[in-house]
Order: C-alpha cells, then sequence, then structure tokens
C-alpha cells in the first residue's frame, strides 16, 4: 500500500464545521447587505440636498463634498450589487469558484474613484486660492451638519456591520471621506460667518482632499496586493514553510503558495516529498494534520517519495481541502 503501489481515492466529509464556518459569514454578510441598503438611500438624498445648496450658496467645500457623495452613492451600489453576485456563489466550468472575487473588483474601482476626485477638487481648490468666490454661510453650516451626521451614522451602521472585507472597507473609506467633507464645509460656514474669511473654503477642501488620498492609497494597495494574488497580509510565508520543514514526515518542500481569493477566505497549495514509503491512510493523516496547523480554508496539498525525481509523475498523493457553499470537502487521490 506504498506511494508508489497504491491506486484509490478517500473522501471525507467534515459538516459541522462547514456549515459553522458559513452561517457565520451569511449573517455577517446578510447585516452589512442592510447596512449598504441604508447608507445608499440616506446618501442619495443627501446628495440632491448639498447640490441645490452648494450651487445657491457657492461654498467649494459643500460642492466638494455634495462630488464625493455622488461617488458615494456609485461607491455603496456598486458594493451592494458585489455583496450580492459574491452571495450566490455560483460555479460553472469557467469560473470554478463562482463570483467571489468580485467585491475586490468593486473595492479597487472605488479606490480609484476616490484617487480622480481628490484630483478635480485639488484643482478646483487651487483655483478658488487665487479667485476667491462670495460663499453664503448659513445654507452652507446647515447642509454640512446634516450630511455630517448622515455620513457618521451611515459608517457606524456599516462598521457595526462586522464585515471587514475590502469590499466593505471600500463603501466606509468613502462615507468617512464625505464626513470629513461635511466638517470641513461646517468649519468653512463658521470662519466665513464670523469674519468674512472666503479662502478658508477652498483651504478645508485641500486638506480633506489630501486626507482623502491617503486613504485611498491604502485600500488601492490592499485590492491590488489580492488581485496579483499577493501571500495575505500578516501572513509570513517564510515561517510557515520553516514550520512544514520541521515535521519529520516532510523532507523537502518543492512549491507552496499561499494567497487570497477575497478578504474572507484563503488559498494554499503545496508540493511536499516525504521520506519512505507511506500508505494512503498515513498521508490522509499527515494532510489532515497539515491543514490543522495552517488553519485555511482551501488547502492542496500534493505528497512526492523523497527519492523520487523531482518532476516524476506517477507517485503522487494530491490531498484538496476545499471550503465551497459552506461544505468542506477533503479529496484524496494517488495516481
Amino acid at each position: 500500500m506504498g506511494l508508489g503501489h497504491h491506486h484509490g481515492h478517500g473522501h471525507s466529509h467534515d459538516h459541522d464545521d462547514g456549515h459553522g464556518h458559513g452561517h457565520g459569514h451569511d449573517h455577517t454578510h446578510g447585516a452589512s447587505e442592510r447596512a449598504l441598503w441604508i447608507a445608499l438611500v440616506l446618501n442619495a438624498v443627501l446628495l440632491v440636498v448639498e447640490v441645490v445648496v452648494g450651487l445657491i450658496s457657492g461654498s467649494l467645500a459643500l460642492l466638494a463634498d455634495a462630488g464625493h457623495m455622488a461617488s458615494d452613492v456609485g461607491a455603496l451600489g456598486l458594493a451592494l450589487a458585489a455583496q450580492r453576485l459574491a452571495k450566490r456563489r455560483t460555479r460553472s466550468a469557467d469560473y470554478t469558484f463562482g463570483l467571489r472575487r468580485v467585491p475586490v473588483i468593486g473595492a479597487l474601482i472605488n479606490a480609484a474613484t476616490l484617487g480622480a476626485i481628490v484630483v478635480l477638487v485639488v484643482r478646483e481648490a487651487i483655483g478658488r486660492l487665487f479667485a476667491p468666490a462670495p460663499v453664503t454661510g448659513m445654507p452652507v453650516l446647515i447642509a454640512g451638519a446634516v450630511g455630517l451626521f448622515v455620513n457618521v451614522f451611515s459608517a457606524w451602521f456599516l462598521h457595526r456591520s462586522g464585515d471587514r472585507s475590502v469590499n466593505i472597507r471600500g463603501a466606509v473609506l468613502h462615507l468617512v471621506a464625505d464626513a470629513l467633507g461635511s466638517v470641513a464645509a461646517v468649519s468653512a460656514a463658521v470662519v466665513i460667518m464670523v469674519t468674512g474669511w472666503t479662502p478658508i473654503d477652498p483651504i478645508l477642501a485641500l486638506i480633506v482632499a489630501l486626507l482623502i488620498g491617503f486613504s485611498s492609497v491604502g485600500l488601492l494597495r490592499d485590492t491590488v496586493r489580492i488581485l496579483l494574488q499577493r501571500a495575505p497580509h500578516g501572513v509570513d510565508v517564510s515561517a510557515m514553510r520553516s514550520k512544514l520543514l520541521e515535521l519529520d514526515y516532510v523532507a523537502a518542500i518543492d512549491d507552496f503558495h499561499c494567497w487570497e481569493l477575497n478578504s474572507d477566505e484563503r488559498i494554499i497549495s503545496a508540493i511536499l516529498r516525504t521520506p519512505g514509503d507511506p500508505t494512503l491512510s498515513e498521508l490522509d493523516a499527515r494532510s489532515a494534520a497539515i491543514r490543522e496547523l495552517i488553519a485555511c480554508q482551501h488547502t492542496t496539498i500534493q505528497w512526492r517519495r523523497a527519492d523520487a525525481a523531482h518532476e516524476g509523475c506517477g507517485h503522487e498523493h494530491h490531498d484538496h481541502d476545499h471550503d465551497h457553499d459552506h461544505h468542506d470537502h477533503d479529496e484524496a487521490q494517488k495516481t
């Protein structure tokens, strides 16, 4: 029954772990979806109010906030659509993981949109510094205060949902950035009403634009890392390889990859060499121990004999551990 002489398949299912993990994610995604709907409606109403008041009062800070509010509405709608698409988990022969990476793409678009808004606001603010325009304080103060309340409430509600994916992070970042815009609008209105100094309006707009820019760079970096299949944040691949090599049944590592499908799901694949001629059941036990050690939702382990040719075939044991639609699926194959 050795590694080079046995042909067969082994299957095992752990439904308790799979369902528990799935139900927890369903609850979190359901809460975040409701929060997205509420934030979307509130921001759509506020967008109309800020555009009207901004045009009437002539406040760049408020119009900048309204421009960002428009991106908020689009970002929230995009995040909601991505959430619903990923929730379907539809798989096909071509899309074997379904649409689980759609939220990452949505977050990337949100980050890029934030960057574009920053460029537009900075350009307009610089122009206003050299050619100040009159600003009516009271309407800006009222609209800014309402906007601040709506954005803080929406961001808190989304954060409270417990969803920490890049998709929701992108939506929350839009709301926080807009809340900063509202603070700038309120501050500018107060200064203008008290002193009449209108340059404060574009100055605060510039400060807010820079803050938004720094935040959007962080989100853009995280989404690009996922799309480039970089090792997940906080995972030390070298340390993980060292832990595997400390096991007496791992003689060498021919290949090792660790990446993220999205913010919630990690994938690991490895080709390991083992000494001697272990049986299929021994290899299954070793694979199970490794899966517990590395704690990853999707794990694929391929075994080779330590004395086999480096590119040899026909003496390999494949063990897969995937979590699809809330089921753990372990498959062992030896050819």
